[in-house]
């Protein structure tokens, strides 16, 4: 059986590196493995330990849990030891914890120790209490701080950067992306899609054109524990925002950037076909054609977008548009009517608001008799394919089983009128 994890060992934590590759972080500009210059560069620690991971890992909480309850050690810390560098350890797991003790060490016991001393310089100014407490809590980040100085952490098995790449792919999926403690949809797949191209890169030669390598997304799944369906779509979502993101960032309105829930919009393309047909993507396309990119940031970002969505003025309004674009073309296609059109890559600027084209659409719907009603909904339910089911089956449960439920309501009282 092959070897994942070493014995723990106890590592000073001052030795203990953030890892600049981490998924969380998202960093289009991630240093890799290779280079112990760039992987232990002190600005890029600096930058680390500051607002950066803030941002990505939410430390703020994490520090008040430990200050609150202590250090508790129960999940162990897993890192990589350079081969060139057997100085330095690179944290591969537990960041967000490696980042909480360091705002502890650095920030949050310095700033309660002066606060105390200037309470005990001027006690006529403070309860018996207060200076308690505080005395109290300085005790408690200093017995933190003295407890951290070293770690009890687990090294991965890995004398080289190769099988490093080969088994870290394996400990975080079982970790992340099938496990409890999830990373969220954009950090996951932006991880995978460079585990997608790292294995692309070692297969085929430089000049090679991209294209989506059938066994290397099979590769990737098996290494995250997910359908070969569902590789497929995140890795394709992930390239093509990380390319729409990267082109049209810039073009945004002031003080607004692209943030993880905007990945959403392309989770639901990948997922559409008649959507990516009308965004004219290919099969291995790595990006969105610039024209589609052109209409899809008119349509969703032009515009400055306030907290609400009912608010945007934009012609899509909320990311789930995607959807209903795709629902309404279904409706149009049995029905003879042609509301999804109105939406052209060609003539992006003349797009009506989705809000326009729902209530179009919803009164038309309305018109309707019952019974047609639910003879389309049959005949959607029958279009369902294995594939969608196996990559789409929770979020479909929930909408069966509401059905479900309807349906025995309705049956119920056509049983209680007919007695």
């Amino acid at each position: 059986m092959e070897v994942f994890l070493k014995p723990p060992i106890q590592v000073p934590l001052d030795n203990l590196w953030p890892d600049p590759n981490n998924p969380r972080l998202a960093l289009e500009d991630a240093p890799g493995y290779e280079d112990p210059k760039k992987l232990f560069d002190t600005k890029m620690r600096e930058t680390l330990f500051g607002s950066l991971a803030e941002n990505a890992y939410n430390v703020a909480d994490l520090v008040q849990t430990i200050i609150g309850q202590g250090w508790m050690p129960i999940d162990n810390i897993i890192v990589w030891k350079h081969p060139t560098d057997p100085n330095h350890y690179t944290v591969v797991e537990g960041n967000r914890r490696r980042l909480a003790l360091e705002n502890i060490r650095s920030k949050e016991f310095p700033k309660e120790k002066a606060k105390l001393e200037r309470m005990t310089g001027k006690r006529a100014g403070y309860s018996k209490k207060d200076l308690e407490d505080q005395q109290e809590l300085v005790a408690t980040l200093e017995r933190i701080v003295t407890e951290t100085a070293s770690l009890n952490v687990v090294p991965l098995d890995a004398s080289s950067v190769k099988e490093l790449n080969r088994k870290l792919p394996r400990v975080l999926a079982v970790r992340h992306i099938t496990g409890a403690k999830e990373w969220g949809n954009y950090a996951e797949d932006l991880w995978l899609l460079g585990r997608f191209q790292q294995l692309f890169e070692d297969k085929h030669p430089k000049d090679k054109g991209f294209f989506w390598d059938a066994d290397i997304l099979k590769h990737v799944a098996a290494e995250a524990s997910i359908s070969n369906a569902k590789a497929k779509w995140q890795l394709k979502a992930a390239s093509w925002f990380s390319h729409f993101r990267a082109a049209w960032e810039s073009e945004l309105p002031e003080d607004e950037e692209f943030g993880p829930t905007d990945y959403y919009l392309f989770e639901q393309i990948s997922k559409k076909p008649w959507v990516r047909q009308q965004l004219r993507v290919g099969e291995d396309a790595s990006a969105l054609p610039p024209e589609s990119e052109a209409a899809l940031f008119k349509w969703v970002f032009r515009l400055p977008r306030p907290p609400s969505a009912d608010d945007n003025p934009n012609a899509f309004f909320r990311h789930e548009n995607i959807t209903l674009w795709d629902q309404i073309h279904r409706y149009d296609d049995q029905h003879g009517t042609s509301f999804a059109m109105r939406f052209d890559i060609d003539n992006p600027d003349n797009a009506p608001a989705m809000h326009e084209i729902e209530a179009e659409y919803l009164s038309h719907k309305a018109q309707r008799k019952p019974h047609a009603v639910i003879n389309d909904l049959l005949q959607r339910l029958a279009q369902l394919t294995a594939e969608q089911l196996a990559s789409e089956g929770e979020a479909f449960r929930s909408q069966l089983t509401q059905l479900r439920s309807v349906s025995d309501t309705f049956l119920k009282m056509i049983d209680a009128t007919a007695t």
